[in-house]
């Protein structure tokens, strides 16, 4: 979908070299082929809730039809009108509306915030999330590589503060220069260029026109590739080898000691926080190059280390996650120590142990989710171990989200609930498969994507509980007074204009609604939670009915005082409308009282009042529209009914909210949950 918006990109040293030919490909094809997206939770349950109470309203409405037009002796007309008129005010046609809008404003929101929805589902999962697995570079770090460091066996070179590069380091620079493309993508491979012109400029040990014969990429067998030269004649080769140190360390057939204190050096560079590259030469003669690089006869030059410093703000937003429950693992390839520092660096854990590739290799599935609730680091991990991780989480009961930025990454976004391609280093497959796109590459861009996710998620439970609410009045004066041979209040037009404000109510405000101070330190919610659970509607079922009782009261209580139909409807409605606005505030914050000061925060809230007292003068106030409804211009009487209902309304309203916090603040204080 972004592959036509976003800047396409080459494929460097860590993507499309470590595909071991087109088998590979294949199987990423295969993975991503099998892989469908199902309806999300949201709309599954939503889908229920309507197919339910469709079946039910048309039941009723069938009843109803029938009792109005034998029992009350009404026209057959005059009846079918009443029963759908009953149907529309069962049916919360608001719902669709609500998910629509909610989680399409929700993805331009969170696109504000450098983070591309490419499945409006992963939306709604944000706020679930209670596993992030992450890259560390580019990620967690700058992505802004520059060689720090030389080793050689017998000497060390650092890069700051340098004047001069000594003479037995410019073999080790050639060949790694000669083991890279002289125009790379990769960060990596940029610095090693960049490194070695600021040094060799002018030297015999720069060969930018040197072009190599063949290569041997990266592969999930060896980490580390290799360039073939021409060197003087068609039988004879120079290669220039790179990769992870213990990859070359192999190819160049060391003896155990040696490999050891090479191996040893790595890892003390790798504890700095360095990435560790070795580099090697060889020569070979020949016409036919050998199947594998392992073939070949290497000569150890040494190491590389890559400085490649944390984003300052990782720690602020990784310490955000941590105390919204949310449980940070790195996913890295790099050196194991090298892993580990930097998750230290920025906070991301304390513990000492880290799991390699290799040791899950060894692991049962049991066995590695054990060993998964002791380590938040994983390292030298390939594409498929990735998987596996993404697997055996959300066999747990995980909601896992994951970053990516390259090919064999695609089967891992795409088997997450979230998964988070890179959209200035991640290649165009990995964008495909992935539900969000990352564009500057920031882990705290990800925070701010749960912390909207939650949010939406929020807006749509109150959303849903308003809608829940407000529809209950508007049953009972439909069906209640006719029942009870009382003149009709609530005719279709009338349905039909308190849906033209309650949709808005919904879409609107309800939207707008700012997040709760406390929302990042909450704990993820269950996979399991719904806004349409039995918890949020039976409260909001009992205000909406709480709500129709006192209408209905007023409604007798004028027509037995003997005050005329359209009087009493005129008054009823007036008290209806604004009881709507009521029950606004009352499900905004549940927990706060109905008049307080948050209402300033919302910025849609009060012209919402202004629409609504706008809507009622029209409707009362224009005689066409006035006849249309069957209304009347209200007097002093009925103008005095609507504002004691609405004040009884308001009254029980805030009386349930806090019962209603009483009974969970009781519950708690016996273990119970919120």
């Amino acid at each position: 979908m972004f592959a036509g918006t976003l800047v396409t990109r080459g494929v460097g040293l860590a993507e499309v070299t470590s595909i071991a030919g087109a088998t590979a490909v294949g199987r990423i094809g295969e993975a991503l082929a099998a892989t469908r997206e199902p309806p999300s939770a949201l709309q599954m349950a939503s889908r229920r809730l309507v197919r339910w109470l469709a079946l039910g309203g048309l039941s009723l409405a069938t009843l109803y039809f029938l009792t109005n037009w034998v029992w009350n002796g009404q026209g057959m007309l005059e009846s079918l009108l009443a029963s759908i008129a009953l149907i529309m005010a069962i049916l919360p046609e608001e719902i669709p509306v609500i998910l629509t809008v909610f989680l399409a404003l929700g993805a331009w929101r969170i696109s504000q915030r450098k983070v591309l929805t490419r499945r409006i589902p992963a939306v709604e999962a944000l706020g679930a999330i209670t596993v992030l697995a992450v890259d560390k570079t580019g990620t967690l770090t700058e992505n802004r590589m520059q060689v720090a460091e030389l080793q050689l066996e017998d000497a060390h070179f650092v890069h700051a503060g340098a004047t001069t590069l000594e003479e037995p380091f410019h073999e080790l620079v050639e060949f790694a220069m000669l083991a890279t493309p002289a125009d790379p993508f990769d960060p990596m491979e940029k610095a090693i260029q960049q490194f070695g012109l600021h040094w060799l400029t002018g030297t015999e040990h720069v060969h930018a026109e040197w072009s190599p014969e063949f290569e041997y990429g990266l592969s999930p067998d060896i980490l580390a590739m290799t360039r073939v030269f021409p060197a003087g004649s068609s039988t004879r080769h120079m290669l220039a080898t790179k990769g992870a140190p213990e990859a070359v360390v192999d190819l160049c057939h060391l003896d155990s000691a040696h490999a050891r204190s090479i191996l040893d050096q790595a890892g003390a560079m790798a504890a700095r926080g360095l990435r560790v590259l070795g580099v090697a030469r060889g020569q070979w003669q020949g016409e036919s190059p050998p199947r594998s690089q392992h073939d070949f006869d290497f000569r150890f030059l040494g190491l590389l280390g890559f400085v490649d410093p944390p984003r300052a703000e990782v720690p602020a937003a990784i310490a955000e996650c941590r105390a919204a429950g949310v449980r940070i693992i790195m996913l890295t390839g790099d050196h194991p120590a090298t892993a580990l520092a930097i998750a230290r660096d920025v906070g991301l854990s304390e513990r000492p142990d880290v799991i390699s590739g290799a040791q899950i290799d060894t692991l049962d599935d049991r066995a590695l989710a054990e060993r998964l609730r002791q380590v938040d680091v994983c390292a030298r991990l390939q594409p498929v171990q990735k998987l596996r991780l993404v697997h055996l989480l959300r066999q747990q009961g995980e909601v896992v989200a994951m970053t990516g930025d390259g090919v064999n990454d695609a089967p891992a976004l795409k088997a997450a609930d979230v998964g988070i391609a890179m959209g200035k280093r991640g290649t165009d497959v990995a964008r495909e498969s992935a539900s969000l796109v990352l564009l500057d590459d920031s882990f705290s861009s990800i925070v701010a994507a749960i912390r909207q996710g939650r949010r939406i998620y929020d807006n749509i439970t109150k959303a849903t509980r308003f809608v829940m609410a407000v529809h209950m009045p508007i049953i009972a004066l439909t069906l209640i007074p006719s029942l009870l041979h009382w003149p009709a209040m609530l005719t279709p037009v009338l349905i039909v204009l308190l849906e033209l404000l309650i949709d808005p109510a919904c879409s609107i405000v309800f939207e707008a609604e700012p997040e709760a101070d406390d929302i990042m330190r909450r704990p993820p919610r269950s996979v399991n939670a719904s806004p349409f659970a039995i918890g949020n509607i039976v409260p909001a079922a009992i205000q909406g009915i709480g709500a129709s009782i006192i209408l209905l009261v007023g409604y007798g209580s004028m027509l037995g005082l003997g005050i005329d139909p359209a009087h009493s409807r005129t008054a009823i409605f007036i008290a209806l409308v604004l009881g709507l606005f009521a029950l606004i505030l009352g499900n905004r914050h549940p927990e706060d009282p109905l008049i307080s000061g948050s209402g300033v925060r919302n910025r849609w809230l009060w012209p919402m009042l202004a629409g609504v007292v706008l809507v009622l003068v029209l409707a009362v106030g224009t005689p066409y529209l006035r006849d249309i409804m069957g209304l009347t211009v209200p007097g002093a009487i009925s103008l005095g009914a609507s504002a004691m209902l609405l004040l009884a309304t308001f009254i029980w309203l805030e009386a349930l909210r806090l019962v209603l916090r009483r009974h969970s603040g009781a519950s708690l204080a016996h273990g119970g949950k919120p």
